[in-house]
């Protein structure tokens, strides 16, 4: 009996010194990473503007389906601070977006709208605002006439991007500050 007792215990001790069942590799399907659905895109660049500026430009888009995607465009310092974002529809954005657009045609647009489409880089190229009008030539303003007036004294860099059927937003920096000054549309003949 004492052998028994003996050998029983030699057991349990071997068995709690014994390394752990190796863990199983799945992962349970409530930790399992959220694949979103719908079409989902987006695209990055740098912008080195006048002045030694730099900033980034991100795009992206979410939505059920690419035609009904939201599109958001961020501008960021060289920090990774957010100066400016907004979203849009991209169906209110024909200018950019193509109704037929997959994922992979919404990625390349996404791309070509994070590009600067100011024919000028600096705010002094957008039109005056005479004293007195409502607002300046070809320009909807989202801003007052002074401060307006004073982006383009500065002289500082200018970002546009297509914001509609034929106009396109443009957005006024200083350092880190961002200010959407409104949307330029195209001269009519």
């Amino acid at each position: 009996m004492k052998r028994l007792a003996i050998a029983l215990t030699a057991l349990s001790l071997a068995a709690g010194c014994s390394p752990p069942p190796p863990e199983s590799a799945s992962v349970p399907i409530d930790q399992l990473p959220i694949q979103a659905a719908g079409c989902n895109a987006q695209a990055a660049r740098d912008w080195s503007a006048v002045g030694s500026q730099y900033y980034v430009i991100e795009a992206e888009a979410h939505g059920p389906t690419c035609g009904e995607a939201i599109a958001t465009i961020r501008i960021k310092s060289r920090d990774g601070v957010v100066l400016f974002t907004r979203d849009y529809p991209t169906a209110e954005v024909p200018l950019a977006f193509s109704p037929h657009s997959g994922e992979t045609g919404l990625r390349i647009e996404l791309d070509a709208w994070a590009q600067n489409a100011a024919l000028v880089q600096t705010a002094d190229w957008l039109p005056a605002w005479p004293s007195g009008a409502p607002r300046p030539p070809r320009f909807q303003p989202e801003v007052s006439r002074t401060q307006y007036e004073s982006a383009r004294g500065a002289q500082g860099p200018l970002f546009c991007f297509p914001d509609g059927g034929e106009s396109n937003a443009c957005i006024a920096m200083a350092g880190n500050r961002a200010l959407l000054l409104g949307s330029l549309t195209p001269e009519r003949l």
